[in-house]
């Protein structure tokens, strides 16, 4: 048999399919070439990857369509063929499995960065998301995905999710608070951005009526109790649905905008009211599981939305942070936007990398453009050629409009000559024409003759001279005219020439943009891991690093290379699409490509393929285990029967060989599990311990600096009422818990990265690769088994079995690399801990805090938190290392229970596949038995060959619709791309018609791989 693979294999599989080839079996390889999905892959990349991903889908559909054909034809023979009901019950298995693809990206950003503009451009459409010019928009988390609906009437729809009265109430008493503690003599009934006005603002959007002397004095409940209107939307959810986008965008406006003027019929804004906001639309980039999700600031005073800003924070597949490019160099995005705490929580989470943050820079269209040739020095470098046409263009004008000044000017001398001289001739005329008497021309008859002789020469002359200054005049239309003419022609050039370079100089900032990020980003980890190595007072961590490594270095060193900076006008995209009809069209983009949303469009779909491609992969390896067994009985006659001996014999043969393999898993187990705690014991239980100490030193400096910033008693009194978390509307951000939480995790950070991100990979690598050789070496052993079992039966069956070795080598790799991936995950859950309990013990403080007023309030409070540090620090950061102690042993507890199973449900698979063979050869076919077996046979193969002509052609077709976003070159163009090539997939095998999608590689060392493996 010969087998054309496409990538290349690893030496003990090759081994595995000559042997294999040897025996006379049909093995199926798993062909990788497109089976693991690079998450930073270029665009370019991507496209090839979509292809394999959609040719993957296309294979699971047509798989799943088999299996309910399947079904079909065995459900009414279990009784008499028990194979058939192991395979209904795998068959429902399966298909319950499968998953829909959701990539949650979460949209991050500074008020004014134009974040909602942005997701409406990504999604065509001018405006679902609120976006508003003078002022935020978005106040709730929106969540933007799919919409699965087909009816026309919802081809908008959104879920409202609104917060429950206890919520409501506990935010009333907290904004009833800042009322109370206004600045003497402020209009809180005026827009300040300070605390009290913000609280009346809110409170009076969902009680318009309410007035600020009826609110003193007062507490939630008995607002609720005087007023109430919102008992009977508290708690609930609202669906609305439209036709069109924008009755939808204004009707959804009224939940999310907190500046929207419409209110309900009995005058409430609902905002305040709600939640979260779930918006379905049929977006092309979202067809494929991308989820865009556009979080407001953290740090609302409503517990609720603040709950689910953060929970939505924790399940993010990826990050992007946007900003305004204006402001984005000098408001230093890379480590300000995202934030100590953050990027620190990012490095812990094994996410601080160009694979995860994205940055999305907005308002390209925005440009000064001798600011930007003066700052990046383009006059004498880049647009040295286009200034020099530019002042040539400039210089041909100006002549030109002095030219034509000069001609006008002469112009009108002519026309006043003109004039006079047509004056004059109409004089003369007159004059000539005029009677005489007839007694002078008698007695002077020659004398009047001579005059009248004179008279028409002066005519002849006047009129002479005035054709010719008409000709002049003519002569000087004319040649205006050209010099307009020209004057036009080299303004439009003049336009051309100051779009390139408006063109140029976008590029050029975007550019230095891209570099400056790149660079802030790389130094933002080096800081983060200096101030780290700082509080570890541990010198070798990169303490060998040279100082005066310039950063051009550092940020080439492998961690940026691939991050991802998309600088893009959503205002130009819109306008170039045919929206926003009124606005004019933006200069420096030729195309709609020029702006980068179309890149950014297939960027974002491209996002999807490593969670469409792991889906995919997962239910085609369950479903070729079963195909070839499906395969196999159709294709192998009834086998004989087999003897009682013969039964015993081989049972007791098996369960030698699965007690050895047993044996064998075991001890890897044991391996995996003592390394993992001997890694968590040496990195990370020390380093607990010392953090107890360090942290209760540097929390008492903590508090003294807090003590002496520049904060008013108000925003005091409003952080201590928000329990450490408070952003005000000027965008100030507060956030004590994570104050006294940073020398705690100071220390702890670069160990837990390292352990969980990856010792942890290592450890799970190793132990994959151990059962991957265990079930390769079980197969040999297993061999002369079956070899025995088929000559018994006279039936090939047993020998087929083998061919399910690769399938199940991948199925045990991803049950590991599952594992690793929930250990990850209650990794971050267990250190997301330590913050609630931190903010749990100062609580005290804070409420205590809350308490003080009037004269000397403000000192009186810094002495109470102060105190609270002094009295407290030592006993809540021992608790946060016992906390961690009990998790992380719980943790490594769960985590032995699933790797155990990744190596019990594979034993089980092969007891029980290879029993129930020896089983179902004991009793012999009769006649009617046989003549089922024969036409249920007829059926699967008819079944099974139609599956072979659905993966072929799946394999074969135009790879023109694989990734569905729009890339037009013209204005208002909606048609799409052809995004890549055809992908041969084929395996043109001389012996079997074969299509095989997958990974068959001998990854002994790797935990991770893909198959999806397609057989004819």
């Amino acid at each position: 048999m010969s087998q054309q693979i496409a990538s290349q294999k690893g030496e003990a599989d090759a081994d595995a399919a000559v042997s294999l080839r040897e025996s006379g079996i049909k093995t199926e390889i798993i062909d990788d070439s497109a089976s693991t999905v690079s998450e930073g892959a270029d665009l370019a990349t991507a496209q090839c990857e979509s292809i394999a991903v959609v040719r993957k889908e296309n294979a699971v559909n047509d798989s799943i369509l088999f299996l309910k054909k399947a079904e079909g034809v065995v459900a009414g023979h279990t009784a008499m063929f028990p194979e058939f009901k192991t395979w209904q019950d795998q068959m429902k298995q399966i298909l319950s499995g499968i998953k829909r693809p959701r990539v949650l990206v979460g949209v991050l950003g500074y008020t004014g960065s134009g974040k909602s503009s942005l997701i409406n451009a990504l999604i065509d459409e001018e405006m679902v998301v609120p976006a508003n010019a003078m002022r935020a928009s978005t106040s709730v988390v929106t969540e933007i995905s799919w919409n699965d609906s087909d009816d026309p009437e919802k081809a908008f729809r959104a879920e409202i999710e609104f917060i429950s009265e206890q919520e409501w109430k506990e935010e009333m008493d907290i904004l009833l608070d800042d009322l109370k503690n206004a600045t003497k003599g402020e209009d809180v009934s005026v827009k300040s951005g300070s605390e009290a006005s913000t609280a009346f603002a809110k409170i009076s959007a969902v009680w318009p009526s309410v007035t600020l002397s009826k609110l003193k004095g007062m507490t939630s409940q008995e607002l609720f109790d005087q007023i109430d209107g919102v008992s009977n939307i508290l708690d609930c959810h609202l669906e609305i649905s439209e036709r069109k986008a924008k009755p939808f965008s204004r009707e959804i406006n009224k939940y999310i905008d907190s500046n929207n003027k419409q209110k309900s019929s009995n005058g409430i804004s609902y905002w305040p009211l709600v939640r979260c906001v779930r918006i379905y639309t049929k977006a092309e980039i979202l067809r494929h599981g991308l989820v865009l999700v556009d979080l407001p600031g953290l740090g609302d005073s409503n517990t609720g939305r603040t709950q689910v800003a953060e929970n939505f924070s924790k399940k993010l597949t990826y990050v992007w942070i946007v900003a305004d490019i204006v402001r984005a160099i000098d408001d230093q995005v890379a480590k300000d936007l995202m934030g100590k705490s953050f990027r620190r929580q990012l490095l812990m989470d094994g996410k601080y990398d160009d694979k995860y943050v994205t940055f999305i820079m907005t308002k390209t269209d925005i440009i000064n453009n001798e600011e930007v040739i003066e700052s990046l020095q383009l006059r004498e470098k880049n647009l040295k050629d286009i200034l020099g046409r530019e002042a040539d263009i400039l210089k041909e004008i100006q002549d030109g409009q002095q030219a034509l000044a000069r001609k006008s000017t002469k112009l009108q001398k002519i026309k006043r000559a003109l004039k006079l001289l047509s004056s004059n001739v109409e004089s003369t005329k007159a004059d000539n024409s005029a009677p005489r008497k007839r007694k002078h021309a008698k007695k002077d008859g020659t004398g009047d003759g001579h005059q009248l002789s004179g008279d028409s020469k002066s005519v002849d002359m006047q009129l002479s001279s005035k054709r010719l200054l008409t000709k002049k005049k003519a002569h000087s239309v004319k040649a205006m005219k050209m010099f307009e003419k020209r004057l036009t022609s080299l303004r439009l050039m003049l336009k051309s020439i100051r779009n390139d370079i408006k063109a140029a100089c976008t590029q050029a900032r975007s550019d230095y943009t891209q570099e400056h990020l790149r660079i802030d980003f790389e130094n933002g980890l080096r800081e983060l891991k200096q101030d780290m190595s700082d509080d570890a007072n541990d010198e070798r961590q990169l303490g060998n690093e040279d100082e005066a490594e310039s950063k051009h270095q550092v940020y080439q060193r492998g961690l940026t290379e691939q991050l991802q900076i998309f600088c893009v006008s959503s205002k130009g995209y819109q306008r170039l699409c045919g929206r926003f009809k009124r606005d004019p069209m933006p200069n420096g983009f030729a195309t709609i490509k020029d702006t980068c949303i179309p890149k950014l469009q297939e960027y974002a779909a491209a996002s999807t393929l490593t969670v469409r491609a792991k889906i995919a992969d997962s239910f085609l390896t369950e479903f070729n285990l079963l195909k070839l067994s499906i395969k196999s009985w159709a294709e192998n006659d009834s086998p004989h029967s087999l003897s009682v001996s013969q039964t015993h014999k081989l049972n007791a043969m098996l369960e030698e060989k699965l007690e050895t393999l047993h044996k064998i898993f075991s001890n890897a187990l044991t391996m995996a599990i003592s390394r993992i705690r001997e890694i968590i014991m040496t990195d990370i239980l020390p380093t607990l311990r010392s953090c107890i100490r360090a942290s209760t030193e540097k929390a008492e400096e903590a508090c003294k600096k807090l003590m002496n910033a520049d904060t008013s008693y108000q925003t005091w009194k409003a952080i201590c009422r928000r329990f450490g978390k408070f952003n005000n509307k000027k965008n100030a951000r507060y956030d004590w818990t994570g104050v006294f939480l940073e020398p705690f995790w100071g220390q702890l950070a670069q160990p837990w990265d390292k352990v969980f991100n990856s010792q942890m990979q290592s450890v799970h690598d190793r132990y994959a690769g151990a059962l991957v050789r265990a079930i390769r070496g079980f197969s040999t052993d297993i061999r002369p088994l079956l070899q025995s079992m088929s000559e018994a039966s006279a039936s090939k069956s047993p020998i087929d079995f083998l061919a399910k070795i690769p399938y199940l080598e991948k199925k045990t790799k991803t049950a590991v690399s599952g594992s690793l991936s929930s250990a990850q995950r209650q990794a971050q859950e267990i250190h997301r801990l330590i913050e609630p309990l931190i903010q749990h013990h100062m609580r005290p403080a804070y409420e205590k805090c809350s308490l003080e007023s009037k004269t000397g309030a403000l000192g009186r409070m810094k002495e109470h938190l102060l105190g609270h540090i002094k009295k407290s620090n030592e006993v809540m950061y021992r608790e946060s290392s016992n906390l961690l102690n009990t998790k992380l042993d719980k943790m490594t507890t769960n985590l032995e229970e699933l790797l155990k199973e990744a190596h019990s449900d594979t034993s089980h698979y092969l007891r029980e596949e290879i029993r129930n063979m020896i089983m179902w050869a004991v009793a012999k076919d009769d006649e009617t038995r046989e003549n089922v077996r024969e036409t249920v046979r007829k059926d699967l193969t008819v079944q099974l060959d139609a599956l072979g002509v659905a993966w072929a052609r799946g394999a074969s077709e135009p790879a023109d619709r694989f990734l569905p976003v729009k890339t037009e070159t013209k204005p208002d163009d909606d048609s799409s791309e052809d995004n890549g090539e055809d992908d041969d997939i084929s395996d043109d095998s001389d012996s079997s018609d074969n299509i095989n999608v997958g990974d068959n590689s001998d990854d002994s060392e790797e935990a991770e791989g893909t198959s999806d493996d397609m057989e004819d």
